[in-house]
């Protein structure tokens, strides 16, 4: 279960990172971040597993860079998020290998994906409010008080869902 969520959010993150940069017209960097793919891929299957990190990076950068040059900000996050959720399940996966043969693994890997889905719901509809709602003044206190506020309730979201 945890190596097909894997590998769908490696591909998904991928091409809406491909997707975005052909958008933009940046043909030879779509095809880059296609091959990226490809290649954290047969990273993965020949048990590179210090790939994930680097192609979480990759992935980073990629949407950073998009999203500093006006690329579409939605294909951006949701590359950044598709790498974010491979690298963690990728970790993940590697975790599993280790676990005791009387430990629940499909319990385990079951509240994993379910902990993993909320937060990455929860951050891609942040992240679409961001796009879409514009502060132009905000005071710095007030600014890191919601930003407190929204990391504290978020976590009490996800413990409340973890237990």
């Amino acid at each position: 279960m945890t190596l097909i969520a894997m590998t769908l959010s490696i591909i998904l993150g991928t091409f809406s990172l491909a997707y975005g940069y052909s958008q933009a017209g940046a043909i030879d960097l779509a095809r880059l971040c296609a091959l990226m793919g490809i290649i954290w891929l047969v990273a993965r299957w020949r048990k590179l597993y210090w790939f994930s990190a680097f192609g979480l990076f990759l992935t980073l950068v990629a949407a950073a860079y998009g999203v500093w040059h006006n690329f579409t900000t939605l294909w951006m996050l949701l590359g950044a998020l598709g790498g974010l959720l491979g690298w963690d399940l990728s970790d993940f996966a590697l975790h599993l290998n280790y676990a005791a043969p009387t430990d629940d693994v499909q319990g385990m890997e079951r509240r994993h994906l379910e902990r993993v889905g909320v937060v990455a719901l929860l951050g891609i509809g942040i992240a679409l409010l961001s796009v879409f709602i514009h502060v132009t003044r905000l005071a710095l206190e007030v600014a890191v008080g919601l930003i407190v506020l929204t990391v504290l309730v978020l976590m009490q979201f996800v413990i409340k869902i973890s237990n």
